[in-house]
């Protein structure tokens, strides 16, 4: 199974109180579907910064990101943005662990949201 069974929360520390009613916790298939947004996204880029797509592909990885984020993800655009951010901060930093990672959910992500 996916392994996003944890919870992103974004907590403002500091701010006023209008910032804070702004906050949002993704739990589940809002998580998962941030995470897999994520892989999309983020390994898109790095497969064509590497050359082994061109442009065209990485293009189709953030509009599957953008899609997945449209019709899975909850709340505003600033939430999901905000966990997006979050959400990529958590993607293994080696570049090779990434896209090994990614490939082991991309199936299953396109079939869970992009189907």
């Amino acid at each position: 199974m996916f392994k996003v069974a944890w919870i992103i929360g974004l907590l403002t520390l500091a701010g006023p109180a209008p910032a804070l009613a702004q906050t949002r916790a993704y739990y589940g298939e809002e998580a998962q579907a941030l995470q897999c947004a994520a892989y999309f996204s983020y390994t898109s880029l790095v497969l064509e910064r590497r050359g082994l797509i061109t442009q065209r592909r990485a293009q189709e990885g953030a509009l599957q990101a953008t899609t997945i984020l449209g019709r899975h993800v909850s709340g505003t655009y600033s939430q999901k943005r905000k966990a997006f951010v979050a959400v990529l901060s958590h993607l293994p930093r080696a570049e090779a662990d990434l896209i090994e990672e990614s490939i082991r959910y991309y199936t299953w992500c396109s079939q869970r949201f992009l189907s």
